[in-house]
């Protein structure tokens, strides 16, 4: 849970540098690691 945590907070941390440079591209992929993760770990209830 807490590498997951780590890893959560260093992809936020890395979209927002290339979102700052210009490199959209970039954002968008990390943003899709970064749902996968968030989608692992709170599964949803419905």
């Amino acid at each position: 849970m807490k590498a997951n945590s780590n890893e959560i907070m260093m992809l936020q941390y890395r979209i927002k540098r290339y979102h700052a440079m210009g490199n959209g591209a970039m954002c968008q992929l990390l943003n899709g690691k970064l749902q996968k993760l968030l989608a692992k770990q709170i599964p949803l209830i419905g």
